[in-house]
């Protein structure tokens, strides 16, 4: 590329950077919710701005760009995310919640990008990327960010080292050519990717069964997810929508099984019955009045559920200002139900 465009190009994005930063910030949040609030998996969540010296080292590498509107137009990494889930079972659903979580440049699908070189040319680079753009609700207050597209790279913990080692050694020499030593080096890296992860994924599941018979206190949201998840006969599926209901049942003093048990439920009740007849009283009710609320009776909804039947008016008398909160929408609409059924 030119070099008077190149400096043309970056000039503008230095001055435009502060709102790529921005948008890296909010969809870095969404992420960092619907891992840790709605499917509760282990990962981590970056972001960044791309630097305006990496975006001019790009351009000088570059002939396919022919102005600075064209630049703007096809880059679509100017703003980033990336998602490192620790198992690569976990990708689906964290591409899947992008989905259901994000919008796509004019109003289009999300562009979904599935990388996967397995081992073509001796490459092993793997990561799903996926193109978003805010959500109507989150332009009220950022209309300069609207079409504006972020890139989010999901990929599994061993995966991204791979990736940003094979990265940095191929596109960031500044001193020659790779050895022969250090590309058989990292094409052995690449090999044990895969079975690097499935031990990660062994691993973790020897950790869901210990965490089964661990007693007392929730150690973390996992525990909650895994021993809950046993208690009403759903196995590893109550982790769905588990971090938001966690933090509120902390706030609760509610921090193990006994202590929900015994503050929820009535002496004698059937814990999964009484969940059970509580999601379909409450799933009947969103059909008959036509309201948009999914819900997952695998899932620690049916725990969300008991609970609003003991505190529902001070869920929503505490969570006023979330009035757009998945969980403030359920409570305020089981409370409608109650005051029409009772």
């Amino acid at each position: 590329m030119d070099e008077e465009l190149v400096k043309e190009t970056v000039n503008r994005y230095i001055r435009e950077y502060d709102r790529y930063k921005k948008l890296a910030d909010i969809v870095f949040n969404i992420c960092h919710d619907i891992l840790y609030k709605n499917i509760t998996i282990r990962a981590t969540v970056q972001q960044r701005a791309k630097n305006p010296t990496s975006l001019a080292g790009k351009l000088r590498k570059s002939i396919r760009y022919r102005s600075v509107e064209d630049v703007f137009d096809k880059i679509t990494d100017l703003a980033g995310v990336r998602i490192i889930a620790y198992q690569e079972t976990d990708i689906a659903k964290v591409v899947e919640a992008i989905r259901n979580n994000f919008s796509g440049k004019n109003d289009e699908k999300i562009w979904i990008d599935i990388k996967d070189k397995k081992g073509k040319d001796g490459k092993y680079y793997k990561a799903t990327h996926c193109y978003v753009t805010l959500p109507p609700e989150y332009l009220i207050n950022n209309f300069n960010l609207k079409n504006t597209v972020c890139e989010i790279q999901v990929c599994s913990l061993l995966s991204h080292v791979y990736n940003e080692i094979e990265h940095d050694l191929q596109y960031k020499l500044h001193s020659g050519h790779l050895s022969k030593e250090e590309k058989l080096l990292i094409n052995q890296l690449g090999l044990i990717t895969k079975s690097g992860d499935d031990i990660i994924h062994k691993l973790l599941q020897a950790t869901n069964e210990r965490l089964k018979s661990h007693r007392g206190e929730f150690l973390d949201v996992h525990d909650f997810a895994i021993r809950m998840g046993e208690l009403f006969k759903v196995g590893e599926f109550f982790s769905n929508n588990a971090g938001l209901l966690y933090d509120e049942l902390l706030s609760f003093q509610l921090n193990s099984p006994e202590a929900i048990i015994l503050s929820l439920f009535d002496t004698g009740e059937d814990i999964t019955h009484v969940a059970m007849e509580e999601y379909k009283r409450f799933a009947e009710y969103l059909i008959a009045k036509n309201i948009n609320i999914k819900l997952d009776k695998e899932s620690s909804d049916l725990l969300l559920l008991v609970f609003l039947r003991r505190h529902v008016s001070l869920i929503l008398k505490t969570h006023l200002k979330e009035h757009l909160s998945r969980l403030f929408k359920i409570a305020q609409t089981y409370n409608a139900m109650l005051s029409e059924y009772n």
